[in-house]
């Protein structure tokens, strides 16, 4: 009994480790030597460089399977084993550049390989980069890919013109991004109350898109003011100022405070103007 439960454990080992043999082999003597990869921007095309140290004499083909590669707006992981990059081509999208189904062939030496990367939400990740020959592991490596939020803020300025009878007040906006990353679908509200009667006169809401480092305009039609705001002080003007959809109408004692808000993910940021302004008097 105890002969055949010796038996059963020496060949349950002589299992595993000819298993562990073929899975790590004694196949090419292949390393990860170093992996870089800068911050990437959410929506932009990052880029993970990878040196493989081939301590063969020979030239050797492998496979590399990249963990955690791109993350999609649900936050939804992919991995790949394609958009392999060499530093050789000078195309992105050349045959002999971008490998989709096909092994990367390792001279002896360092060799410089770059997986592109991508994700559509902020946060950090830890990209897995796994080396192989003929489904045999040769090395494995991790590496954290920082992806920062967008850096957003507002901004509002105006341009008085006066008029026979009234002073119009262009509003012009910007929804500024400081940061890396780009900001889709970003919530703007315009909300506009007269200080006089502490009564909302005007509301309007719009989503906008700015990209990393960069600034977008708030406007409904290009390069025309974000508001508009009329000051009268013998009656309504009766301009339509059309194609500009937000205007506010008021008479020679009204003050409204104009207030604009945007809203990414958990990021708000506002900006305020009163027109007239405090230092026009009445």
């Amino acid at each position: 009994m105890k002969k055949d439960v010796l038996i059963t454990l020496s060949v349950s080992f002589l299992i595993l480790v000819l298993g562990l043999f073929w899975y790590y082999g004694t196949g090419a003597d292949v390393h990860i030597a170093d992996m870089t990869a800068p911050p990437v921007g959410v929506g932009s095309r990052g880029q993970l460089d990878i040196v493989l140290q081939n301590n063969g004499s020979e030239p050797v083909d492998v496979w590399l399977e990249v963990e955690n590669a791109f993350v999609d707006e649900t936050g939804k992981s992919y991995s790949t084993s394609r958009l392999i990059i060499s530093n050789e081509s000078e195309s992105l999208w050349n045959a002999e550049l971008v490998s989709l189904q096909k092994p990367v062939k390792l001279l002896p030496g360092n060799n410089s390989v770059s997986v592109m990367l991508g994700y559509q939400l902020p946060g950090e990740y830890e990209v897995e980069v796994k080396v192989s020959e003929d489904s045999r592991l040769l090395d494995k490596a991790a590496l954290v890919v920082e992806v920062p939020p967008p850096e957003l803020l507002l901004k509002l300025e105006y341009e008085k013109e006066r008029m026979e009878t009234s002073d119009v007040y262009g509003i012009f906006g910007y929804l500024i991004n400081h940061g890396l990353s780009s900001a889709r679908d970003v919530s703007t509200n315009l909300t506009v109350i007269n200080e006089r009667t502490g009564k909302t006169v005007f509301t309007s809401s719009r989503t906008y898109d700015v990209r990393g480092n960069d600034k977008s305009a708030l406007w409904t039609w290009p390069d025309y003011p974000y508001a508009i705001v009329e000051i009268a002080h013998e009656g309504p003007s009766g301009e339509s100022y059309m194609p500009v959809q937000n205007v506010v109408i008021g008479g020679s004692e009204d003050r409204f405070r104009i207030n604009v808000t945007s809203t990414w993910q958990d990021q708000v940021v506002s900006a305020e103007l009163l027109l007239p302004p405090e230092e026009e008097g009445r």
